[in-house]
């Protein structure tokens, strides 16, 4: 009998023994991100699995296409990743496929900055978890140049020309000016915009009469006003800044820390400028990055994942990204916190954020961007006219967009 209850205790503490040293469930991450960022995110897995060690967290790093690749071939063979870390404009693909779950049930909606969560909305269910917003253009300026921060484009238009000297290669202005991404924000400053949502269908609205007060006023700039050379694209655009050889440069936030580095305190900072036509900002588009959940995963590593969504978006992670990567918080416990204030360099990157339109994550915004991409390289080109090549780009759109919807229906059945 005492042998027996001997047996008993010592088959109980081995039990319990062997499920201390239980192998930890493994959570398999993949992202999309800067080689800093990657860094940082492994020092935050660290201490997530020291405070959990029941979960192991794999990170696997991908350049954007082969993330959103290998993904979606990954729901046919069920090898795929757990979680995924990338930009807003995952979702509207996974979403599409239907390999991603809706988040809803994952994180309380009052812990996020609302434009965060918009970011990743479709059809009234969030798909994605914000860690950081941005990715919007702003206006940087050369204080040696330029004293003041533009109010609006006039202001630019003014001083510019005054800066131009084609012989010498200097321009008021230096854009990316043949890149769509470049050109919504203007769209947004004369009441246009490329995708238009009613009764669940999404249609893009890129032939308008505001499309093309839009698309006129790009060409302007360089055939009327002349104060952007004749073709430029991003390296060109960046390099006559950093050069000295233009007043005012548009670009993202994720150029910020390089152009700080070269101005130091003779770089300004600010929102894009009003459109004198319309009394209207021009409407940067707001981004980030987030994570989306396998719709596939099991209760178990789901369990697994919503203690690591608590971690990665508690305050001191939060408030750590903004100051070691640069990048706005996504949560309002950090974007309210005192240290946030501290963080000098975030503020511009901020008030410039609250001007811009949360970019749309649905699938038809591909196609969008096919016809914006002919359009404004036809116009900027002079191979068609600003009233042709909007009629160009809504035809390209059209014959994308109808492509995607054939896709959809494949799927669907």
């Amino acid at each position: 009998m005492r042998f027996s209850n001997f047996l008993k205790g010592a088959l109980a503490g081995l039990a319990i023994a062997g499920a201390a040293h239980a192998a930890p469930t493994k959570i398999s991450f993949w992202e999309q991100d800067s080689s800093e960022a990657g860094k940082e995110m492994d020092k935050w897995i660290s201490v997530f699995e020291k405070k959990n060690p029941e979960y192991k967290i794999v990170r696997q790093h991908y350049e954007n296409e082969e993330l959103r690749s290998k993904f979606l071939r990954s729901s046919v063979t069920g090898d795929g990743a757990d979680i995924v870390y990338g930009p807003n404009d995952l979702a509207g693909v996974f979403n599409t496929a239907g390999v991603i779950r809706k988040v809803d049930d994952l994180i309380p909606a009052n812990k996020f900055n609302p434009a965060a969560l918009n970011i990743v909305k479709l059809k009234g269910s969030t798909w994605g978890i914000p860690l950081s917003e941005g990715n919007h253009l702003m206006v940087f300026y050369n204080k040696k140049l330029v004293k003041d921060a533009p109010k609006d484009f006039a202001t630019i238009i003014e001083n510019g020309k005054k800066m131009t000297n084609p012989a010498k290669n200097e321009y008021g202005l230096a854009m990316f000016q043949s890149e769509p991404f470049w050109f919504v924000p203007l769209m947004g400053g004369f009441d246009a915009w490329p995708l238009e949502t009613k009764n669940g269908q999404t249609k893009v609205t890129i032939n308008t009469p505001e499309t093309v007060k839009a698309l006129q006023f790009l060409v302007d700039l360089k055939n009327k006003h002349k104060i952007i050379p004749a073709d430029c694209d991003y390296d060109c655009a960046k390099s006559m800044f950093l050069s000295g050889k233009a007043p005012y440069h548009i670009n993202g936030d994720w150029e910020a820390n390089a152009m700080r580095e070269k101005f130091g305190a003779d770089l300004g900072v600010a929102p894009l400028p009003l459109v004198n036509e319309t009394g209207k900002r021009a409407t940067p588009l707001l981004g980030g990055r987030f994570l989306f959940v396998n719709k596939a995963i099991t209760d178990k590593k789901l369990a697994g994942v919503k203690k690591f969504v608590e971690f990665i978006t508690s305050k001191n992670v939060q408030l750590r990204m903004a100051t070691r990567l640069d990048r706005i918080p996504a949560t309002l416990e950090a974007r309210n916190a005192p240290e946030l204030a501290k963080v000098k360099t975030l503020k511009p990157l901020i008030d410039s954020a609250e001007f811009a339109k949360a970019s749309p994550s649905e699938v038809e915004m591909r196609a969008a961007w096919d016809g914006l991409r002919i359009m404004v390289q036809r116009a900027m080109s002079g191979k068609e006219t600003v009233a042709q090549a909007v009629k160009t780009g809504q035809k390209a759109a059209d014959e994308a967009l109808s492509a995607i919807q054939t896709e959809k229906k494949t799927k669907a059945h």
